[in-house]
């Protein structure tokens, strides 16, 4: 039953890739869609999201005797990982036009 919070953990975590990756392709595709505010305001939330449920999986890990999910920690760096190279291509993108 208490496992089942990391399959929650890995599916928010999920979302935030998914959204971070079509973000990422939008920008790629130059697509009018995105702009610097929105691409910085999704990564910052995402970041912020996404270590606070880093948080609760060590809090839970603690309390389950069968340890944590290192899987939820590679899915914390993707989106770390995909924050930034956003915010990168944005600004690219900026400086361009």
């Amino acid at each position: 039953m208490l496992l089942d919070v990391f399959n929650y953990l890995k599916f928010s975590m999920g979302v935030f890739i998914f959204s971070l990756l079509v973000t990422l392709i939008l920008i790629l595709l130059k697509k009018s869609v995105v702009n610097g505010y929105s691409v910085i305001m999704l990564a910052f939330v995402s970041c912020i999201v996404s270590g606070v449920l880093m948080i609760i999986a060590g809090y839970i890990a603690d309390e389950v005797p069968s340890g944590g999910d290192p899987i939820t920690l590679y899915m914390f760096l993707v989106v770390l990982l995909l924050s930034m190279v956003n915010m990168i291509f944005v600004s690219r993108k900026r400086r361009e036009i």
